[in-house]
């Protein structure tokens, strides 16, 4: 966990007081989804010392960070352990990262079903006769790579 620093471009608001945890995108997978909320529920959400900033950017739509002020040595204690935990092991919560997998399989399987049945198979690379195993396949592969 490093301080956070202004960017050569950054023309927003100041946090040099504070410490820079995680980050997520429009563009993150499950893996960075999972943490950035497993990491604020960790430090117990936003407070006057814990802000989540979001901001524009022209290649990934947006970002939100995870500020921990420095005058909170709680949250900053918290915040290292989390970022150590990161280094060992890349998932901070393997029961939320679980649900979430799970929760985009069956998203992907109804909608891979929808377009089966209006004869769209194509837009999955399958058949519109594709049996349950196919389209388990299919999900498992895009799900994998959302990581």
């Amino acid at each position: 966990m490093q301080k956070w620093s202004r960017s050569e471009n950054y023309i927003g608001e100041s946090y040099n007081d504070y410490y820079v945890l995680l980050s997520r995108c429009r563009d993150s997978g499950l893996v960075e989804e999972s943490n950035f909320n497993s990491a604020l529920k960790a430090l117990n959400g936003e407070s006057d010392t814990v802000k989540v900033i979001r901001s524009s950017h022209w290649a990934v739509g947006w970002i939100e960070v995870i500020l921990i002020h420095e005058s909170d040595k709680v949250s900053v204690d918290k915040g290292f352990e989390i970022d150590k935990a990161l280094d060992n092991y890349p998932i901070l919560d393997d029961i939320d990262f679980s649900e979430r997998e799970s929760e985009k399989r069956d998203e992907y399987i109804e909608e891979i079903r929808k377009d089966i049945a209006n004869e769209c198979g194509d837009r999955w690379d399958l058949t519109n006769n594709a049996t349950d195993e196919e389209i388990y396949e299919k999900v498992e592969r895009i799900v994998s790579e959302e990581w």
